[in-house]
């Protein structure tokens, strides 16, 4: 059961009202998910989140397919069933097909060495509280991936962790259709 109520549209405070607004603008889900609801009752947790989203959106270089492979792989790390399928969606919408994604976040590899080797970073950091082996971490920059890269990626991978740990603390109840298996 969940622990924050879904607020109605007029129960929501006015200043969550343009944040929602903004979140709207993007096509992935056509309306407001649960847990964003339940952020929007107070104004300063929605701000915490949108402010991530805009920040990797207005500063971020990893091109869409590369992002949204991080924030899924963090997801499925994560074990939050929540997290699992909004990642999961979000990485569909960018391109990647559901074999694909069902591929890179059980660890079997995108198919790509360089891109395994930053979500093994971001696996790494899912699985052990932010904590990533030096193995993966080397790997990764043996692969090519920058420092600034490196960096940029931790800010997908607190996307899914402020997702999380929020829709764990509210009991979110899932609203997010799973993503439809690869049509042949």
């Amino acid at each position: 059961m969940t622990r924050i109520p879904v607020p109605a549209i007029h129960e929501i405070p006015p200043a969550s009202k343009e944040l929602l607004e903004w979140i709207m603008q993007t096509p992935l889900t056509a309306k407001v998910l649960n847990m964003q609801a339940q952020l929007a009752v107070a104004p300063a947790t929605l701000a915490g989140y949108v402010s991530l989203r805009r920040a990797t959106e207005e500063h971020g270089t990893l091109d869409p397919k590369t992002r949204t492979a991080v924030l899924a792989m963090s997801g499925a790390a994560l074990g939050v069933p929540y997290v699992e399928r909004l990642t999961a969606r979000i990485a569909s919408s960018a391109g990647w097909q559901p074999d694909e994604i069902a591929r890179f976040t059980q660890g079997l590899g995108s198919g790509d060495e360089k891109l395994d080797a930053l979500l093994g970073v971001a696996g790494d950091a899912g699985r052990n509280l932010g904590v990533v082996g030096d193995a993966a971490w080397q790997r990764a920059a043996d692969n090519g991936w920058t420092p600034e890269q490196l960096t940029e990626s931790f800010a997908y991978f607190s996307i899914a962790v402020y997702t999380a740990y929020f829709t764990n603390f509210a009991a979110t109840e899932l609203d997010i259709p799973a993503v439809p298996p690869t049509q042949a």
